[in-house]
């Protein structure tokens, strides 16, 4: 196995279970082939961890172990059954199994749906263990069938090309089931690998504040999560507004599975929420749940102007003492971001804000101390009140 020599300030990275390694803190040569396995060493040529090292990728190296071990099927098994022994106790028939780097199989996630597993290769260097990681897949989990894919965006910047592949037979729709609720999931064409499994628990919580027949607007609704949650489980008067016909068209579908009722809005919700301030309609809740709107850092300023527009607007939808969950999927907008927008917001409106509960990613989607990065989805539930 080759070795790459790291500095100083990548090994005291390293020393604290930092997962990757940054190009510009390898003082080696470059001469690898992409994915290609590498003991990581500091300058005096100590072992500091194996990893899978990539020229071509800004985070040359993502690390597997910090133990010198063999990295080999036994290895791969291993973390696997751990990761899946980590989610016994999720109320649901679907969970994330795998998540990457915070389960220590950076570049691999594989998301359970009842009978069926949605795979996803993100790195050159997970794409050479593939046909041993989908082995142990069937040997440890037997699911009825796969969806594996390899996305373009990933493929660009690693070098590979995108594929999806169908292992076994796989339906057009899985039924899943949430906390008593039924949901539709499209393997082949939705988003991320399926399903915003990230937001279980909050879709939970949220719905916990909601009282019966309450007016719920869930923006951004993707195929309805919150909404069909305090429909099935508040009665509540649900309008789902997203900018996608499909997803909404599933949204129908899904609360149609529950026997449920509610209204579909196929609208830009940033025009959509203007053209409400205009009517008398008041709402008791409003959920904004955006996508990321700063996929880096670079992308902040604009998030943070979109965030606060969307707020702003909100807050002069909700009846007083109404609420209001917002949401960031996006690392480089936290909780303070979030926080400073509520805030500035509510100066705008001139209305005071309460924050009832600090938001984020369900457990199967672990956050390591080690890696920041694992920390991706944050949310308040505020009640905003009138002065």
């Amino acid at each position: 196995m080759k070795k790459v020599r790291i500095n100083a300030k990548a090994a005291k990275e390293l020393a604290h279970y930092a997962p990757w390694v940054y190009r510009s803190d390898i003082v080696s040569g470059m001469e690898y082939e992409p994915g290609e396995l590498v003991e990581v060493v500091d300058e005096k040529d100590r072992f500091v961890a194996i990893g899978y090292i990539n020229p071509a990728s800004t985070i040359a190296v993502r690390v597997l172990s910090f133990k010198n071990v063999p990295i080999n099927r036994a290895f791969f098994k291993t973390r696997i059954l751990r990761a899946a022994a980590r989610r016994v106790d999720i109320p649901s028939d679907a969970c994330r199994l795998i998540h990457t780097e915070a389960d220590f199989l950076p570049g691999l996630v594989v998301d359970r749906y009842a009978d069926y597993l949605s795979v996803q290769f993100t790195t050159a260097g997970m794409l050479r263990f593939y046909e041993t990681i989908l082995d142990i897949l069937v040997e440890v989990l037997e699911p009825a069938g796969m969806i594996v894919r390899a996305e373009e965006y990933a493929g660009k910047k690693e070098g590979f090309e995108s594929f999806v592949r169908e292992i076994g037979s796989v339906p057009d729709r899985v039924v899943i089931e949430e906390n008593g609720v039924r949901f539709y999931v499209d393997l082949r064409s939705s988003q991320k690998t399926g399903f915003y499994l990230d937001q279980r628990r909050n879709r939970k919580i949220v719905t916990d504040y909601i009282k019966q027949r309450d007016c719920v607007l869930d923006c951004f609704s993707n195929t309805g999560g919150f909404g069909l949650y305090a429909k099935v489980k508040k009665n509540a008067r649900v309008r789902c507004v997203d900018i996608s016909e499909e997803v909404i068209a599933l949204a129908k579908q899904n609360f149609d599975l529950n026997e449920a009722t509610g209204e579909f809005v196929v609208a830009n919700v940033f025009d959509y929420l203007r053209e409400l301030r205009a009517s008398k309609e008041r709402f008791d809740m409003i959920i904004l749940d955006p996508p990321s709107f700063a996929k880096s850092r670079s992308k902040k300023s604009a998030a943070m102007k979109g965030f606060k527009d969307i707020t702003v607007n909100a807050m002069k939808l909700v009846r007083s003492e109404g609420l209001i969950a917002l949401f960031s999927c996006s690392h480089h907008v936290g909780m303070e971001d979030l926080k400073k927008i509520a805030l500035q917001s509510a100066k705008d409106n001139g209305k005071m804000v309460e924050v009832l509960e600090h938001l984020y990613q369900d457990i199967d989607h672990p956050y390591v101390l080690g890696n920041p990065y694992s920390l991706y989805l944050e949310g308040l539930l505020l009640k905003v009140i009138d002065l």
